[in-house]
């Protein structure tokens, strides 16, 4: 069986663990603390401190999804934890423009150039105060030259599993021009 590893980043508050639960198959591991800072706190009381964790069966393989810390200080881990990564789901959040930019830094941290295939969700479609997909696109074209952006309801199981299959396609496609997935790589 192949095993595709797959990171799920973004923001504060972006909506990663939510995502990481909704796309597990059995009980996630989630690593959440209470928040320390009083601005985090302001948006929610806990937040992930080291990664959540959980994995699905997809056909032939297995796909492992890791999530972590949004905030710029556990920045040290984000390299770590991408080391051989085949692809990344980067959230923002629809609602919170403003915190837009610390994905973007997370995105050039991880791929650093090279070409690992990635998707780009605006999470929490659902919620009134959401700017429309539309816009968001145009705003990261303009701003970061990237065009697809996939709406997101990371509380939506269905949502989150096609945004899944999305990505691994995407993964599939590349190795495809590439070497194929060692089995067991993680």
């Amino acid at each position: 069986m192949v095993t595709l590893k797959i990171l799920v980043a973004g923001h504060f508050n972006a909506g990663k663990t939510t995502f990481v639960k909704n796309a597990s198959e059995n009980l996630p591991l989630l690593t959440e603390k209470q928040t320390s800072s009083e601005r985090e706190r302001n948006l929610k009381p806990k937040t992930t401190v080291a990664m959540d964790f959980s994995s699905i069966r997809e056909e032939n393989f297995e796909v492992k999804i890791f999530g972590i810390p949004g905030q710029d200080r556990f920045s040290f881990m984000w390299e770590i934890l991408s080391r051989n990564t085949h692809g990344f789901i980067f959230l923002i959040d629809s609602t919170r423009e403003d915190m837009w930019d610390d994905t973007i830094v997370q995105m050039r941290v991880m791929l650093k150039g090279e070409s690992i295939p990635f998707i780009v969700c605006a999470n929490k479609q659902d919620l009134p105060e959401a700017k429309e997909i539309s816009y968001i696109r145009h705003r990261m074209k303009n701003l970061y030259g990237i065009e697809e952006i996939y709406p997101c309801v990371a509380t939506d199981k269905e949502v989150v599993k096609q945004l899944i299959s999305i990505l691994i396609q995407k993964i599939m496609e590349s190795l495809d021009r590439e070497t194929p997935v060692q089995e067991g790589t993680t």
